[in-house]
């Protein structure tokens, strides 16, 4: 893996095999990233290259305070926050449903489970707060450390740690319904917690 600030050094000086590799490096997660609040895979690759124009642009800025990749993950965030005040909620349309189709060889049951299964994570995702799904996002679907998600969020150590026990405590209420067939609990609202 290159080092961060001399790989930032060479996009800077505007080395185009820099910055290959560096789309190389980050493409992936920042699109996964980027596709968890933006529905539409066209809107999706849109706000995608902005991130990277926007990177390109200001990687000079990056001094190296924090990993490379902790700066990624910032600025898509930033992006797509902007993206989701711009657009407002958006839900799944049929058509982006009825598109998948189960693998040739699977169990067409099994996939009509996990779909089922998928929508009702969904459906509690959206239910949580926005900080307690960013957090979620950010710490248990991209694997971000708390400190790491600290710097991305803005926010000290303990309020992410805080969060994701809200959001937990959240998706263990919503899902409960589904998986144990407990009643559903309500979820504390997020905007009483310290920042």
């Amino acid at each position: 893996m290159p080092n961060d600030a001399d790989l930032a050094r060479r996009i800077g000086r505007g080395e185009t095999h820099a910055f290959e590799e560096f789309v190389d490096l980050y493409g992936a997660r920042v699109h996964r990233l980027v596709r968890r609040y933006v529905v539409q895979e066209a809107d999706a690759e849109d706000v995608t290259q902005e991130v990277f124009l926007d990177l390109y642009r200001s990687i000079s800025s990056f001094r190296g305070d924090s990993t490379l990749a902790t700066w990624v993950y910032r600025v898509t965030l930033n992006h797509c926050l902007r993206h989701r005040e711009r657009r407002g909620p958006v839900v799944e349309s049929y058509d982006d449903v009825a598109q998948e189709s189960p693998d040739r060889g699977s169990d067409p049951a099994r996939h009509v489970a996990r779909r089922e299964l998928s929508n009702q994570v969904q459906v509690a995702l959206d239910d949580l707060s926005a900080v307690q799904r960013d957090v979620i996002i950010l710490h248990e679907l991209h694997g971000l450390t708390y400190r790491e998600c600290a710097v991305v969020l803005g926010v000290p150590v303990g309020t992410v740690k805080s969060r994701l026990a809200n959001a937990f405590r959240c998706l263990r209420g919503s899902l409960g319904t589904y998986v144990l067939g407990e009643a559903p609990t309500l979820c504390p609202d997020a905007l009483g917690e310290t920042l």
